[in-house]
């Protein structure tokens, strides 16, 4: 009985001991509280969390839910709510005003997209936003107005580093359709694209007010050409293989059918893959000058 206690007893503490230091390092569930509040981006963006901290003319911080604080300048912010109720953001003093090029840049007009700037490259938010801000405010020299206008939803991109098209870096400057004030000594050309579209050719901005225009067009029409052009190769070896191989070899009726099917498949091919060639549209953009 004495040997069954002294066991006992020890395993008893190790095993309170665990069961202790489990339940200290279980998180709480997030709750309803956690995620009550919400702000939405002028970008589009749209965050729920809890609010935890607005510095006014400046920031706010939302503690997000899985626990990361995110910290989010007013000058992105369009709307928010703390528990359900409209949060009076305040208005920002002119200090406050985003810097472009040593000078204060003019607010953007009602309905249009404030300039968002993140680092496609990186992981976006305040630090790429400062990054483009600061390379931006060091150019010297006069400001341009350019508009940006697309039939499909896409954004304004300015190139980082030499232009290689396999593997291309660049900040979003803006979503489109926008209105931002541009240094017009930047030598960095810009282009309008985004994901499965055809981006514009890089452009280099205009000494005066202006407006550009894009008509952008699916990436995927260079694809389907070459796919039938390889289908058609296919087609035309296997097809020609069994039909010259049948007349070699021997007649039987369903070797030449299928050998002529296979080359009229193949002759469709290299027709629809030429037509894709002819037809296919492609990106375009016009550059017009604004008042």
């Amino acid at each position: 009985m004495k040997l069954g206690l002294k066991v006992a007893v020890p395993v008893l503490i190790g095993f309170s001991l665990a069961t202790g230091t489990l339940g200290a390092q279980t998180q709480p569930a997030i709750t309803d509280t956690a995620i009550a509040d919400a702000v939405e981006l002028k970008d589009g963006t749209y965050l729920r969390g809890l609010i935890i901290e607005v510095e006014p003319a400046s920031h706010l911080s939302l503690r997000l839910p899985d626990g990361q604080v995110r910290r989010v300048p007013l000058e992105t912010v369009k709307s928010a709510e703390r528990a359900g109720k409209p949060l009076e953001l305040g208005a920002a003093p002119p200090s406050a005003a985003p810097v472009i090029g040593g000078a204060a840049a003019t607010p953007p007009p009602a309905g249009s997209a404030a300039p968002a700037v993140a680092a496609a490259a990186g992981s976006g938010g305040p630090e790429s936003e400062s990054d483009l801000g600061r390379v931006l405010a060091a150019i010297p020299g006069p400001r341009i107005r350019l508009q940006t206008q697309a039939n499909r939803p896409a954004f304004l991109e300015r190139r980082i580093g030499d232009a290689d098209e396999d593997v291309v870096a660049y900040h979003l400057v803006c979503k489109v359709p926008c209105s931002v004030e541009l240094p017009v000594a930047d030598p960095v050309p810009y282009r309008i694209g985004y994901g499965r579209l055809q981006p514009t050719d890089w452009f280099a901005l205009p000494k005066y007010n202006a407006r550009v225009k894009a008509e952008l067009a699916s990436d995927m029409y260079p694809v389907w050409m070459r796919s039938m052009l390889v289908g058609g190769f296919v087609f035309g070896a296997v097809g020609g293989s069994m039909y010259g191989i049948n007349e070699a070899t021997g007649k039987k009726a369903w070797a030449h059918d299928t050998g002529l099917v296979l080359l009229g498949l193949s002759g469709a091919c290299f027709l629809t893959s030429g037509l894709f060639w002819l037809f296919s549209p492609h990106t375009t953009y016009t550059i017009e000058r604004s008042p």
